[in-house]
């Protein structure tokens, strides 16, 4: 449905607009502090576009996502859009050898982005798999481990991922279960959120942690009376296990990441955004920089970690390091851990809890952090999912725009999960935007709802209806591995709000239209990535970078958008994926 036939769309538009007149000329208008200019990212221009077209594609509906909205033909030249328009306007730039590509009756738009997914994540495709959806309970995830040890040589290594204590049933996993399935191998088990892990007494010994080792910065070892429980709380407690456990090797992580770049482009990805380049270390560059001299057909860019900030300077790379096809725009921190874990940073306690999270960082460990990556001219994109750790990252930009402003910063809070009203007021005034995880809704609502949060918080989660009317911009992503790359299923997300487990759905009132779902994974999910200049809508002078769906998205019935399939993905003017 289209926007401006809605009811409140004329409100949605003036907020909008007000808000995009302050990022583009304003800069942070209200703050104090030396202005510094922001920092222009994708710096190669449009090429002379004179010519004949070499390919014209007609015969469907065509959705810019940009000022001309729907129109009948495109034309592209040289891997960019030479024009769009009627049939006959873009006719004009038929030549003798141009290939007109009829769509019959097929949609055909931007190509969609991922905004925030980790290619680190590709190696768990090797790792034992414990997720839900191959496992339903915590029990039968022991009894895989428990052959897996078996298949093995004393002391060889089980490593697992996937598993995921808020859908499964069963006793919590501790040191001694994974010890009585597992008592001559050492094993690690990662959850699906990436935040918490377990290993049994093996696995400790080898990473030579003990009841006495002090827990790293930002990271934690779960105890019960000065004793190790077996459960760790992010990377940082997990390094030491990470040291000496099989990895794979740079052409085999570089392998399973083209993998992951092709199943993305199969799904209409054409750019990927990493949110955490060096979680596994420096190296996850050289890996990267090797997969996108290959010519690999996703384009790409990323963040990278922030706790490597020391590395990233000795190595010389500022803010938009790179080229077109891949480019480094910002630093990433984590302020908190998992809702879904319970290591979230919450406001109140988690339902049946006396706990409500924690921060990996105190705020003023924060505030300096993210003060240097922005005044070196870095994006800054924050992770923070309880309502508690959205507030202390609030006040952590406010301080550091405050001191030093900068027009058009475009820092970002990655998830953004516990959202509230007066959240996004803060947001639309810092010119800050938030990126929604949301599959948080389909995958976990009814657990959030029902055992986690409450009704009350859970109805926070992910408000998008709210978020745009409060003048946002918005995007969706997968969060990759947590959730598999899928932007149809996104939208699909977004706009109908149903839970997987019985379907009902998590409070309609931030349900949004499909084109402003499409606008997430296409062009607002690009001014967030700051690629805005070169892809996510289909202009002139931008990339050719498109997905054919087999139907319009735009005019079939909204519950249905799940229905929809890819036909072809291309990236930059060549054909990528066809089905």
């Amino acid at each position: 449905m289209c926007i401006v036939c809605n009811p409140g769309a004329a409100a949605f538009l003036q907020a909008r607009r007000e808000f995009l007149a302050g990022v583009v000329g304003l800069g942070v208008v209200a703050l104090a502090g030396t202005a510094v200019p922001s920092t222009a990212f994708s710096e190669t221009r449009s090429p002379a576009l004179d010519g004949p077209a070499d390919r014209i594609f007609h015969g469907g509906p065509i959705h810019t996502l940009g000022p001309k909205g729907k129109v009948q033909a495109i034309a592209v030249r040289h891997g960019r859009i030479l024009a769009t328009g009627s049939r006959e306007e873009v006719m004009l730039h038929r030549g003798r050898h141009t290939d007109v590509v009829d769509l019959r009756g097929r949609a055909l738009l931007p190509g969609f982005i991922d905004p925030h997914m980790h290619s680190a994540m590709a190696i768990l495709s090797d790792w034992l798999d414990v997720t839900p959806f191959s496992t339903a309970t915590l029990a039968d995830a022991l009894s895989k481990i428990g052959a897996a040890a078996s298949a093995r040589k004393p002391g060889e290594w089980v490593i697992a991922q996937g598993i995921d204590p808020s859908l499964m049933p069963g006793a919590p996993i501790t040191l001694h279960a994974l010890d009585g399935v597992a008592p001559d191998n050492p094993v690690f088990v990662l959850e699906s959120n990436g935040h918490v892990a377990y290993s049994n007494s093996k696995g400790f010994a080898a990473a030579g942690v003990t009841d006495a080792t002090p827990d790293p910065d930002q990271g934690r070892y779960d105890r019960e009376q000065g004793r190790l429980t077996g459960r760790m709380q992010e990377s940082p407690a997990m390094k030491p296990f990470m040291a000496v456990m099989p990895m794979p090797s740079q052409e085999r992580s570089a392998e399973l990441i083209q993998q992951l770049f092709a199943d993305a482009t199969k799904a209409g990805c054409t750019s990927l955004h990493d949110a955490g380049i060096g979680t596994g270390g420096v190296t996850d560059l050289d890996v990267l920089n090797g997969v996108m001299a290959s010519n690999p057909p996703v384009r790409y860019s990323g963040f990278l970690t922030s706790d490597l900030m020391d590395d990233w300077v000795q190595r010389g790379i500022t803010p938009g390091h790179g080229d077109d096809r891949f480019r480094l725009t910002g630093i990433k921190f984590w302020s908190d851990g998992s809702n879904q874990a319970q290591t979230g940073y919450q406001r109140e306690n988690y339902l049946g809890s006396d706990k409500r999270g924690a921060l990996n960082y105190t705020e003023a460990q924060l505030i300096a952090g993210v003060q240097r990556a922005h005044d070196l001219g870095w994006q800054v994109g924050i992770h923070a999912n309880g309502d508690a750790a959205i507030d202390t990252t609030l006040n952590v930009l406010q301080a550091v725009l405050a001191k030093t402003a900068r027009t058009d910063h475009r820092h970002r809070i990655e998830h953004c999960s516990v959202l509230h009203r007066e959240q996004i007021t803060r947001l639309a005034q810092l010119q800050v935007s938030p990126s929604f995880l949301i599959g948080h809704v389909y995958y976990w609502g009814k657990a959030f709802r029902d055992n986690i949060l409450g009704p009350q918080r859970a109805a926070l989660y992910d408000p998008c209806r709210s978020a745009l009317d409060g003048g946002l911009r918005i995007s969706l992503h997968s969060d990759f591995n947590v959730t598999t790359i899928d932007p149809l299923r996104y939208i699909d997300n977004a706009v109908n709000r149903r839970m997987r487990d019985g379907g009902e759905v998590l409070n309609p009132g931030e349900c949004i239209s499909v084109e402003q779902a499409l606008r997430a994974v296409t062009i607002d999910a690009a001014w967030q990535c700051r690629r805005d200049d070169i892809v996510g809508s289909l202009e002139h002078g931008k990339y050719a970078d498109m997905v054919i769906l087999d139907r319009d998205p735009l005019t079939i019935d909204p519950a249905k958008v799940l229905e929809l399939k890819v036909t072809e993905t291309w990236l930059q003017g060549e054909q990528r994926y066809a089905a």
